[in-house]
């Protein structure tokens, strides 16, 4: 499989959300930019917001991928936007590859507007535990504390 690309236009906040240290952990939002991606992807699936990448793109290796078995996700999001096993196909990867491309440039514009409704959020953490917050269906009880004593 080819290497997975993302916009251009969303170095920024690929940078701030990769690089930039939050206060109270020293470390940023995302470990790496794959995850990033991945996380990108499945806000654009759940959102249906799909952009086109340009071949230019900056491009995280598909062995990045691979190596953190995490490549899974990438055919899991081909899977869920066409519904039916052949985006799991060999001879169907450049399309899963594109699929989960657009899906994730979708999600980091998704994911720019919303830190843009809190600019005073500077890592950015809180307006997306909110968002994802928001995503829960009512009825369901949200741990604060996964490991309570």
């Amino acid at each position: 499989m080819r290497d997975i690309r993302r916009p251009d236009s969303a170095e920024p906040l690929v940078d701030r959300l990769t690089t930039t240290k939050v206060n109270e952990t020293g470390s940023p939002v995302f470990p790496t930019i794959m995850d990033l991606l991945i996380f990108s992807a499945g806000v654009g699936l759940t959102v249906n917001r799909r952009c086109a990448v340009a071949a230019s793109g900056k491009a995280v290796p598909y062995r990045v991928f691979e190596n953190n078995h995490k490549e899974g996700f990438i055919y899991l999001v081909a899977l869920a936007a066409k519904g039916e096993s052949s985006a799991l196909a060999p001879e169907n990867e450049e399309e899963a590859a594109s699929i989960f491309e657009e899906y994730a440039a979708g999600g980091l514009e998704e994911i720019s507007n919303w830190l843009s409704e809190n600019a005073l959020d500077i890592s950015g953490v809180q307006s997306l535990i909110a968002k994802i917050q928001a995503h829960i269906p009512s009825g369901i009880s949200v741990i604060s504390d996964p490991n309570p004593v």
